[in-house]
């Protein structure tokens, strides 16, 4: 593709010489009289004088010419006055987008997400929008899987970060932003607890700590089980994974959880540190031990344009950045 040359450097100095110029140019060419060109500009009638002659000596040619009590536009300004009707326009049209962008991104952007978003992923997309947009305002709800999709569903969101991402319908469009491995959670002092990894089937006949049904990772652990050929006994159920977590600590279950900083392997403190428990955190050679985290949203007629900003935002950002929100 070509590309466009550069202004030479004496045309460059003509131009900038011309370009404060031409809103009188067009008024006069407009009005037809340096007066009437005054009113429409709201200048004195000798500015609108002044610029006239400025401007011809900037072209190199005659531009008005007295008749009567008026002026007559000469040839050089009737061949001009296009490109600068043109030049003007362009330039209004560009004013015009700005600011239209500027009062687009006001506004309300409901979110919903599961609670183990909360923490740190959702905070990177709403710091990093609102530095760019700090009128836009957010209304924020956090819940199981399964609510957020309902409150996407009702109308009372407008974007939702859940996992898994729910099945493609006509109403309804996803993106994929991550794909998470899940571990296993067993107590710190649990027979597995040195082993790098390992599959589910290995805990099949223990008792398992998980979120309510409704939940994501209660999705996922029920999947994992079926596809290992039993069905995990749940021993404790809840709507908090770190609780879930204190539970493990206790030695009361294990866990399928996403992962921690730390890395598979290590052993973590808890709430019962004073006791001495922990867990530790394995993963899973299992095939589908894998949760994969993306942003649902309606597919509507008059998005509101702060919602679909905030939605581009989020799309766009690098798969480093969204892996380390979201824990690797």
């Amino acid at each position: 593709m070509a590309v466009p040359s550069a202004i030479p450097a004496p045309l460059h100095g003509e131009l900038a010489r011309l370009l404060p110029l031409l809103p009188v140019l067009d008024a006069v060419g407009q009005t037809r009289h340096v007066t009437a060109a005054a009113e429409l500009l709201g200048v004195p009638q000798p500015t609108v004088s002044r610029a006239l002659a400025r401007a011809a000596v900037v072209v190199g040619a005659e531009l008005v010419r007295k008749e009567g009590r008026g002026i007559r536009l000469t040839p050089a300004a009737e061949q001009l006055l296009p490109a600068v009707r043109t030049a003007l326009e362009e330039l209004q049209h560009g004013l015009d987008a700005l600011h239209e962008r500027e009062h687009q991104a006001r506004g309300v952007v409901r979110l919903s997400f599961q609670m183990t978003f909360g923490e740190s992923a959702v905070p990177v997309f709403v710091s990093g929008f609102r530095a760019e947009y700090p009128e836009v305002r957010f209304e924020l709800i956090q819940g199981s899987r399964q609510s957020c999709l309902d409150a996407l569903a009702e109308g009372r969101v407008d974007l939702s970060i859940v996992s898994p991402l729910p099945v493609p319908t006509r109403d309804v469009d996803s993106a994929t932003l991550h794909v998470q491995p899940v571990r296993l959670a067993v107590p710190a002092g649990h027979r597995l607890a040195h082993r790098g990894a390992v599959r589910l089937a290995e805990v099949s006949g223990e008792p398992f700590v998980a979120l309510e049904r409704g939940f994501g990772m209660r999705s996922i652990l029920d999947r994992l089980g079926r596809d290992a050929g039993f069905t995990p006994d749940i021993a404790f159920s809840g709507q908090d994974s770190r609780t879930l977590l204190g539970l493990v600590s206790a030695g009361l279950g294990v866990a399928l959880v996403p992962p921690s900083s730390a890395g598979h392997g290590a052993v973590y403190g808890s709430t019962l540190q004073s006791t001495g428990l922990g867990w530790a955190e394995l993963a899973l050679e299992d095939d589908g031990a894998f949760r994969e985290i993306g942003l649902v949203w309606p597919k509507i007629v008059g998005e509101p344009p702060q919602v679909r900003m905030f939605r581009e935002h989020i799309l766009a950002l690098d798969a480093g950045l969204l892996a380390d929100a979201f824990g690797r």
